[in-house]
């Protein structure tokens, strides 16, 4: 049998205040609705499109394509004063999260937002 979780002093004070209830029987409600949210396959997702505009390189080039539309990856270099290299990653990393698409021609590689590119959040 598991043991009840320890519940630090001033939690149990202010869930007293919330509910009106003993917060020893409450907790465990909340720890499992916690388990139901990070399990549900829709989770992992959100979680990893959130960890991908967490970043400000790539907040930055979500905002300048939301405006320009589309950008060759050259014009992401420019705009962010950061190496060919570097934007590569950061693209990756937004198209893998299903923010952009990139579409060669030729040389160069165009990327824009993907029609419902928000974060969806279970």
């Amino acid at each position: 049998m598991m043991s009840a979780p320890k519940i630090e002093a001033g939690l149990v004070s202010r869930l007293e205040r919330l509910s009106g209830e003993d917060p020893e029987c409450c907790v465990p409600d909340y720890l499992d609705l916690s388990r139901e949210v990070t399990r549900d396959p829709r989770f992992a997702t959100a979680l990893g499109r959130a960890r991908a505009l967490a970043d400000e390189s790539r907040m930055t080039t979500v905002a300048l394509l939301r405006r320009r539309g589309e950008l060759c990856a050259c014009e992401i270099q420019a705009a962010l004063g950061v190496t060919h290299a570097t934007v590569s990653h950061h693209m990756a990393i937004l198209e893998d999260s299903g923010f952009v698409s990139a579409d060669r021609r030729g040389k160069w590689i165009y990327y824009r937002l993907k029609p419902r590119a928000q974060v969806e959040v279970p």
